[in-house]
């Protein structure tokens, strides 16, 4: 049997082993290619006209530009937007065209506009500077803007390709103003944390509140009191705690807890949980470990109220366990909170209860955390563990010696 055979009409083809046993690999290589792809089909008998075709395009390139910008956070977006449109407008000023800057023109940018004009961190100096994590974070929005604008892969100053942000003096660049930094007595404050006691108040506070309440303002109640616990208990990060369904809510063997939630099988204190998120920001996979305590601390003490208030109202929690609302038909979209949205709702009951210091979302986050270390005696290891976190990260969240972003008590 000869091998051209194999191969489709009108490829260029090899016709016996000895040919094939004289040709180059690229030619042997590109041959059983031919073996191993699927064949072309017969031309189709319709062809669609240019303007068809061009519409189709437009129209498929729009919705895949829409759903890519759904990869990453919207807070995201608009942080590299905003840098973005920031730079476009200095080089503009500059004579300059992001389609055309070199990594000398962010050099020049970071310099003498950015970091002059996003000062705001304190040093033990007493000069205020721009915090290195922010001029990080631009490095890396910048690299994904001319990402999509198609300048891509390292900065070839030859051929003056690529992308200008991948480059060795813009790194070097920015670790020196790490260490520049560091020399001022600049250090990156944390979260304030939120301490148990503090989160008892608040979810207290607000389970008074449910009893006299309208039925709109209870539905909200019961949800912002859901999400709290949950991230209490969780030391989920806000997007995690915001996006848990019913389906990640787990027995330690694996099945389903939801039949033992209902009220008349409702679990006991002491039982433990898990609770298994679709995305995490440093493990893959993994879940978090809860143990009940049936108080208002309690994810479960909000969560068996909430499923029936919610279907009395008609809007049953059938997915997503804390939603966000359409104002304006009163509706809860089936989506999961983000964390925006949960720093929007947890700032205003503190500061309404003259309790709000500072606090963000990764307060909980951080008050849970060292609330276990201090508090229940638990290791790094396990801490790291229970928040899905890596050790080193649980080393950095536990310490109560590092500065916070803490405020005078708002009255």
């Amino acid at each position: 049997m000869q091998l051209a055979e194999c191969v489709p009409a009108g490829s260029v083809t090899i016709s016996t082993l000895q040919d094939l046993s004289i040709l180059a690999p690229a030619s042997i290589q590109s041959y059983y290619s031919q073996l191993c792809a699927t064949k072309p089909t017969a031309p189709p008998t319709m062809l669609m006209n240019l303007t068809s075709c061009t519409s189709t395009y437009k129209a498929g390139l729009q919705e895949a530009a829409a759903l890519q910008q759904q990869s990453v956070k919207q807070s995201t977006v608009k942080a590299r937007i905003t840098v973005a449109r920031e730079l476009m407008d200095w080089l503009q000023r500059m004579h300059r065209s992001i389609a055309t800057a070199i990594p000398e023109d962010i050099l020049v940018f970071l310099t003498q506009h950015w970091l002059p004009n996003h000062v705001g961190s304190s040093t033990t100096s007493g000069k205020l500077i721009a915090a290195p994590t922010s001029l990080a974070g631009v490095k890396s929005h910048l690299a994904k803007e001319f990402d999509l604008q198609g300048r891509v892969g390292d900065w070839d100053p030859a051929a003056q390709l690529g992308n200008p942000m991948h480059n060795m003096q813009i790194r070097d660049m920015i670790k020196g103003y790490h260490n520049q930094a560091a020399e001022l007595g600049y250090q990156k404050r944390g979260a304030v944390p939120l301490e148990e006691a503090e989160m008892l108040q608040l979810l207290e506070r607000m389970c008074s509140e449910l009893t006299s309440a309208p039925l709109q303002e209870q539905l909200l109640l019961i949800r912002d009191g859901l999400v709290f616990s949950l991230l209490w208990q969780s030391c989920f990060r806000g997007f995690n705690a915001g996006g848990v369904r019913l389906d990640n809510i787990v027995l330690p063997t694996g099945c389903s807890a939801l039949p033992y939630l209902l009220p008349k099988l409702g679990m006991k204190a002491g039982a433990k949980l898990h609770v298994k998120p679709d995305h995490t920001k440093n493990k893959k996979g993994g879940h978090c470990q809860i143990t009940l305590t049936c108080d208002p601390l309690c994810f479960t003490s909000w969560l068996r109220p909430a499923v029936a208030l919610y279907a009395t109202a008609g809007q049953s929690i059938t997915n997503f366990l804390t939603r966000p609302v359409d104002k304006g038909t009163q509706v809860y979209a089936e989506k999961g909170m983000t964390s925006n949205a949960i720093w929007a709702r947890l700032t205003k009951y503190l500061k309404a209860y003259g309790m709000y210091t500072g606090h963000s979302v990764h307060s909980t986050r951080r008050g849970s955390m060292v609330h276990q270390k201090d508090q229940m005696q638990a290791t790094v290891s396990e801490v790291a563990q229970a928040a899905m976190c890596s050790e080193e990260i649980a080393e950095y969240y536990t310490d109560v010696h590092r500065p916070t972003r803490r405020k005078p008590l708002s009255a």
